[in-house]
This record gives C-alpha cells, structure tokens and sequence, in this order.
C-alpha cells in the first residue's frame, strides 16, 4: 500500500512532468476544438509554450490530490477490484478538478489566442466573470473526469497485476498508455463540450454546446480525437509510469 506521503510526492513529479512534455499535444487539441479550429495555430505557438505557466501550477497539486484521494480509497474496504479502483479514481477527480479546472481555463484561453499569457488570461477571466469564470466547466469536466477514470483505472490495475507484479515504472507506463487510449477515446465527445464551455466569453450552458456542435454535424462531437487519443497514451506512460518510478525510488 502507498503511503499518503509518498502518494502526494508521487503525484506531484506525474502531474508536473505530464504536462510540461505533453503540452505541444494538448495546445494542438485544444485548438482542434475550439470554435476557430487550427486555422490560427502556427508553429511559434508550439514552441513558445504559450499557457504552460498555468498548466505547471496545478499540475503538481491537482495530481497530489488526486493520488493522494485514491491512494486512501484504496485502502479502504469497499468491495475490492474493480469497483473500488473506480470509486477511489472518481472520488480523486472531484477532488483533483477543484485545482485542475481554473488553471485549464486559463491555460486554454492562451492557447486558443484568446489572452496573450497565463497571468492575463487569469486577469481578463477575473474582471470578466469574477471567481465563477475560474470554474466553468467544473462540471462538465468532472463528467469527463469521472467516466475516463472509472474506464483508465480499473484497467491500468488490471494490466499491471497481471503483467507487472514486480512493480517497474516502465511496465506501468506501458499498461497506463493502453488504458488511458481506450478511456481517451470514450470520453472524447464529453471533452468538446468541455473545452467549448470553458472558451466561451458568454455563459452558455452545457445544452447550447450540445446543440451548436450538432449543428455542425456529429463529426464535432470528435474533433481532436486522433490528438486526445495520442496525448493521453503518451501521457498514460509518462504519467503512471513516473508515478510508479518515484513510488518505487522513495520507498
């Protein structure tokens, strides 16, 4: 079993090396996504790493929280398996989303070139919806979280019991990758809607996405699939293996 301690400084280096590597990947979907689409994007944005102060803010406390959720889920007696992987990796995205969902309406606002830098997309988002502007989206990402996890999870466990018991963090990578793909895809109509709330400069409501993207057809329900699935199978590697090097280095 993994300590609370060692859950929080395990989550910590995952969270912050995730999302440093992978955020050429993620601005290229969120782009995809959003209402201009890639027409706007142009190599300097890729390089320049605009909106990675955000994404390195909360990466580190938001993935703290969330292993540090499941870690203590887990210890607990709630059935065993499967069902316990997806009640203690739901329970640790609702705590995770609550430092997660400010710092991604900041990070992709600067991405989609709707503010220039992360301090002032978080300075235009404050004077122009106040606090409530930080966490649009907090649903909708939660309903994303809660069903990729729930399907990533019991599979990365699965995997690596059953193909890693000696614990290797390149052998947890590689069963991570495979599932965070298969969630990664699941989930992705949830996703659009996601980011399109969250890069809206009006209030609209999750049913008035839904229903601007069937407007343009049901293809819009998957823009940035093939980016999410790649982003999140890389990013399952690095994520869960890192997670499980520095687990297995710190006990």
């Amino acid at each position: 079993m993994v300590s609370d301690r060692n859950a929080i400084i395990g989550g910590c280096a995952a969270g912050f090396v995730v999302d440093i590597a992978l955020f050429p990947i993620d601005t290229i979907k969120t782009r995809m996504q959003s209402r201009q689409g890639l027409r706007s994007l142009g190599l300097s944005d890729l390089h320049k790493l605009k909106g990675v102060g955000a994404a390195a803010v909360g990466s580190m406390p938001g993935s703290a929280l969330f292993f540090l959720t499941y870690e203590h889920v887990k210890r607990m007696n709630y059935g065993g398996g499967a069902k316990q992987h997806m009640l203690a990796s739901s329970l640790g995205e609702i705590m995770a989303c609550l430092v997660r969902v400010p710092t991604e309406v900041v990070k992709q606002r600067v991405q989609a070139k709707l503010a220039r830098s992360s301090w002032e997309g978080l300075k235009h988002t404050l004077a122009n919806a106040g606090l409530r502007g930080l966490y649009v989206g907090y649903g909708t990402t939660v309903m994303r979280e809660i069903p990729f996890a729930a399907i990533q999870y019991p599979i990365w466990e699965k995997l690596r019991s059953a193909y890693n018991p000696e614990g290797s963090g390149f052998k947890s990578g590689v069963c991570g990758s495979v599932a965070g793909a298969v969630a990664g895809g699941l989930t992705t109509p949830i996703d659009v809607v996601k980011t399109r709330l969250m890069l809206s400069t009006k209030n609209e409501g999750v049913v008035k996405v839904i229903r601007e993207l069937y407007k343009e057809g049901l293809s819009s329900f998957f823009k940035g699939f093939s980016a999410r699935i790649g982003w999140l199978s890389i990013g399952g590697f690095v994520y869960l293996g890192t997670y499980q090097t520095v687990i297995e280095f710190i006990v």
